[in-house]
């Protein structure tokens, strides 16, 4: 997702009816860090990581319990996990001392901050988006004030790329495990998303896939299909990874800002920023299959857990995570 000028407030809009009746009910809340934002779970431990923005902190929670609070160097945006390397990754700018852009390494079995990687020594939005490729150990990270990707080897903690996106601004990006490729979606009222190689390095392709802004995107690789969340329409577009055509558009209330699913029960998630709800879709047919209002404001950050089947929603007004279950 983005925030085009920084740290905002959003209005809210409440909405009173739904289309559909909810069965993804919430379980429970836990407070957290001023302006949580992104969120990543690691399956097996059951541990989540929360992103707190306006503390510089990062939250680890497991169950329904804070159990460690980290701070940082840095105002964190966004979270990424490799479960296979123990290593968690959190990408900000630090608006408050006038830092640079960063990537803090952090050892998910000690909490400890193994390092910090500058990526440029001024920021205006930072990093908006990070994901990680666990079989090549790359991690991938939308430098939107360079316009570019920058590719970090999580082996060495080295900057082995920056991968030119030619003006485009990257927000969210999410890797395709099984083509070694990378989805990256642009600022603009273009609908734009870049698609990068992962072995070269290198930009292959740039398609269209809105009319209008887009903000955030997931992958199943399982399915072969690719999840964009756009803001003007609010809408999910679902499209083919091989063919990168579009199959499917669905209505997701006033601002559909961020996306993540299950690839196991192969059910998305969206929220809807403004409209503080959670829609969930079943990949099998495109379809809605759910729409859950969440008790807190501005939802920013969504992440499930495939093996515990529970979902994750920050919410950025309201300093707290909410926790949805499939069951």
């Amino acid at each position: 997702m983005k925030y085009r000028s920084g740290l905002f407030r959003v209005s809210l809009f409440v909405t009173l009816s739904f289309s559909t009746l909810f069965a993804q009910p919430i379980v429970g809340s836990v407070s957290v860090g001023s302006e949580p934002r992104g969120v990543a779970v690691k399956p097996f431990t059951g541990n989540i990581y929360v992103a707190n923005v306006q503390s510089g902190s990062i939250s680890i929670l497991h169950g329904r319990s804070v159990i460690a609070t980290l701070p940082l160097d840095t105002l964190p945006f966004v979270v990424a996990v490799n479960a296979h390397t123990n290593r968690l990754y959190a990408a900000g700018c630090n608006f408050l001392t006038g830092a640079g852009s960063m990537v803090v390494v952090i050892d998910s079995h000690t909490n400890q901050v193994i390092t910090d990687i500058s990526l440029n020594q001024s920021c205006g939005l930072g990093t908006q988006g990070i994901d990680v490729n666990p079989f090549t150990n790359r991690v991938y990270v939308s430098d939107y004030d360079d316009n570019q990707e920058v590719v970090i080897d999580g082996a060495t903690d080295q900057i082995v790329a920056r991968v030119d996106l030619q003006g485009g601004q990257p927000l969210g990006v999410a890797v395709d495990l099984l083509a070694n490729q990378e989805w990256v979606t642009l600022d603009g009222p273009d609908g734009k998303v870049d698609i990068l190689d992962g072995n070269t390095n290198t930009l292959l392709q740039t398609i269209t896939v809105a009319s209008g802004f887009v903000n955030n995107v997931a992958i199943n690789p399982k399915t072969r299909r690719a999840y964009v969340a756009g803001e003007s329409p609010s809408n999910l577009y679902v499209l083919n990874t091989l063919t990168r055509q579009l199959e499917a558009s669905l209505p997701m209330g006033f601002l559909a800002n961020t996306v993540a699913l299950d690839s196991l029960t192969n059910l998305i998630f969206v929220t809807d920023g403004q409209g503080n709800q959670v829609f969930v879709v079943d990949g099998r047919t495109n379809t809605i299959r759910a729409t859950v209002p969440l008790n807190g404001v501005f939802p920013s950050g969504i992440a499930a857990n495939s093996v515990t089947r529970f979902v994750y929603v920050t919410e950025f007004d309201s300093a707290q995570v909410e926790i949805l279950t499939e069951r």
